[in-house]
């Protein structure tokens, strides 16, 4: 996997993925950087709605991990700042959103990934900056949350064409530089292997990222677009496969446990999730300079 060995200088530790992230920032610049997605982009919008209730206070400043996320270190190399849009900012993504539909959640419901791309369009009289950057990401919850009995090839082919209309309407508003990773394999979560979905959310998650390769070549026919696609799925299965070699003693037990009583692991930065679903801030670490790598050699 030659994107491994790229890699593998730049992410010994957290200062040195620091060190490699600014050197690459440096070839290029955004004005702006806008993000549409989950619980492994929302940098706040869910805690500010619940007034802090969620994701709890095992968590680094509403977001779902113990320390900044990805997303939070790409804005940092660019000498920019995420918050929530719900605080005025630049970041939409809700934990818990899906792709597919909104999400029901008690009187009202998380928008889905296409629905926050409308809503920030909706502020923006519909126009996009061109000089800004745009994440969209997002299927996870949708492969977690699917019903016994869904169809990976269906559920699949929903998310990838959700995720490619959101990066149609951002394009056709005169967005031009897009990042939009493909999707990690879903069933090395914790969550999909204690909950016997493993098998299932794998082949859904190569179909999602099937499904978007030949959606994003047509939107990449476009002259004036640039996407950038981060091998997310490749990545983690790397890590997997030389785990040592990244500084993981554990990829698949959670840190964080909630039951029966809340509890931590001692070797917090040793662990490649915080919790069932979302990875630690060095595996954040890692997912940033995968994506600045590809900003960066586009």
């Amino acid at each position: 996997m030659p994107i491994l060995s790229t890699l593998r200088a730049a992410v010994s530790t957290v200062a040195l993925v620091g060190c490699s992230l600014a050197a690459h920032a440096a070839a290029r610049s955004f004005d702006a950087i806008y993000v549409f997605g989950d619980s492994y982009s929302d940098v706040g919008n869910i805690s500010t709605a619940t007034g802090g209730k969620i994701p709890g206070p095992l968590y680094y400043n509403g977001r779902f991990s113990n320390g900044p996320i990805w997303v939070d270190h790409i804005a940092g190399t660019f000498g920019l700042t995420l918050a929530p849009s719900l605080a005025g900012g630049t970041d939409y993504a809700f934990g818990g959103a899906e792709v597919t539909a909104p999400v029901p959640e008690g009187s009202q419901s998380i928008p889905s990934v296409p629905e926050q791309v409308a809503l920030y369009l909706q502020q923006h009289n519909g126009q996009a900056d061109p000089k800004a950057l745009y994440i969209v990401t997002g299927g996870g919850n949708d492969i977690l949350n699917a019903p016994a009995g869904t169809s990976p090839q269906e559920l699949g082919s929903e998310i990838a064409f959700g995720l490619a209309a959101s990066v149609e309407l951002l394009e056709r508003a005169g967005a031009r530089h897009l990042l939009v990773p493909n999707l990690f394999d879903v069933g090395k979560l914790p969550a999909a292997r204690l909950g016997g979905i493993s098998s299932f959310a794998t082949a859904t998650t190569l179909v999602v990222n099937q499904q978007m390769n030949f959606w994003l070549l047509l939107e990449a026919f476009s002259p004036h677009t640039h996407i950038y696609r981060p091998d997310a799925y490749d990545f983690l299965q790397g890590v997997f496969a030389d785990t040592t070699h990244f500084g993981f003693t554990d990829v698949t037990d959670p840190c964080v446990v909630t039951t029966p009583t809340p509890s931590v692991c001692s070797n917090r930065y040793l662990n490649l999730f915080w919790d069932v679903e979302h990875p630690t801030l060095f595996g954040h670490s890692m997912l940033a300079t995968l994506a600045v790598q590809a900003l960066h050699q586009h």
